[in-house]
């Protein structure tokens, strides 16, 4: 099975997540649990573009003919507007209210006015466009938004602009969807913390490794805006039922890594085969050995043991049901910069690649955890059809598929 069909099978262990209301000065990087109509216009009044003067009809055919305007208002921004009288003009400042009669803001800089100080009796406008547009320098009610626009749908995550435009509306606080808990079980007995008393914080024991998996994932979880609930796991199988049990009370989805391929001392699978989980292998590299099913009413992710494979993995199919998309939708196109990439014979490749000056992917020579350290993306490998080496069938300048990373 290749690993889009098998994203598509996992669909359904996507965390069915609730909504709660959040501050807006709390929202960047959540997602929109509704539409979000604009509750009212912006701007709601009739607003200047420019600092300078607003003029009615009248006014602007005697500047024409190079007449003295008189000038019988000043508005500064926050202020309310003036009334204009026939012929005459009323200083505004950008972003204040212009009279109802005004046609056009005329800028400062085309009058005889200073452009700072207290208004000045009369002006003249030394260049004025033979046609001046309907409305010049006028920006009109709702011309950024108008009451009842969509202005992020459902599911949107919140950028900083995102917080703007709310914050433009008035708007303080939204419903957004509750930050999915993601259970992160790091197994095996080989693996050993940073922060045991009276160990080497910079030596693994004979034997040991030091455990990379689970800060790594818990990091992914924080980068797909979710909240990580963190446990390591001996390969003690009743050690493992009760890890579980704990974290069938507190998250929505959980993902293990180890213990799910064919040899001894596979805990996970020991475990949770056949009753809870399925197991295969998936035609990948890295990372072909997974798996997923459900203990009690607790979506499980099962994936490799391998840093790295664990890694890709996490983005191809936790990265999906965390966004909500499918694998076949999340793919995006990028042109290769070179060397060309080989693909294997009967499984997609994966490999961390990095961005180039121009924009191009440039890929790495290897795909272990420290190449994987220094990259943008990681490129999708299409399989070979001739060789289990296959054929140099991606070249330099040919279109590849990407995810972030």
């Amino acid at each position: 099975m290749d690993p889009e069909d098998y994203c598509e099978l996992i669909a359904a262990l996507a965390p069915n997540l609730h909504t709660e209301t959040t501050p807006l000065h709390s929202a960047l990087g959540r997602t929109t649990a509704t539409d979000i109509t604009a509750p009212r216009s912006v701007p709601g009044f009739a607003a200047s573009a420019m600092d300078g003067f607003a003029l009615d009809g009248a006014a602007l055919n005697s500047a024409r003919d190079g007449k003295s305007i008189r000038v019988v208002g000043d508005t500064p921004a926050g202020h309310p507007a003036v009334t204009l009288q026939t012929g005459c003009a009323v200083r505004v400042m950008t972003g204040a209210p212009v009279p109802t009669d005004a046609e056009a803001v005329v800028p400062v800089e085309l009058t005889d006015a200073q452009q700072t100080g207290p208004a000045p009796e009369a002006i003249r406008i030394d260049s004025l466009p033979e046609a001046v547009p309907t409305q010049w320098n006028i920006r009109a009610i709702g011309e950024d938004m108008s009451r009842g626009d969509t202005v992020l749908t459902a599911g949107q995550r919140i950028t900083s602009a995102g917080v703007g435009v709310l914050a433009m509306l008035g708007v303080i606080e939204i419903d957004v969807v509750r930050r999915p808990r993601i259970g992160l079980i790091v197994t095996g007995d080989e693996i050993q913390g940073t922060d045991r008393t009276g160990e080497s914080r910079t030596e693994a024991t004979a034997a040991a490794i030091f455990n990379s998996n689970l800060p790594m994932l818990a990091a992914a979880v924080r980068g797909f805006g979710a909240d990580p609930i963190e446990a390591t796991c001996s390969d003690d199988a009743d050690e493992l039922r009760g890890v579980l049990t704990t974290m069938s009370t507190e998250a929505d989805l959980v993902v293990t890594t180890g213990g799910i391929s064919a040899g001894a001392f596979e805990v996970v699978r020991q475990v949770l085969e056949p009753a809870h989980s399925t197991f295969r292998r998936l035609a990948m590299r890295p990372g072909s050995p997974q798996g997923f099913g459900l203990y009690g009413t607790l979506p499980l992710i099962h994936l490799p043991g391998t840093p790295q494979g664990a890694l890709v993995a996490f983005h191809l199919f936790v990265g999906s049901l965390l966004t909500g998309k499918r694998l076949r939708q999340r793919w995006r196109k990028g042109i290769l910069a070179g060397p060309d990439l080989r693909p294997h014979g009967n499984a997609e490749t994966f490999r961390p690649g990095t961005f180039t000056e121009s924009g191009e992917i440039l890929p790495a020579d290897r795909a272990r955890l420290p190449n994987f350290a220094t990259a943008d993306v990681i490129i999708r490998i299409p399989a070979g059809t001739d060789t289990p080496r296959g054929s140099a069938e991606l070249c330099a300048g040919t279109a590849v598929d990407y995810l972030e990373c």
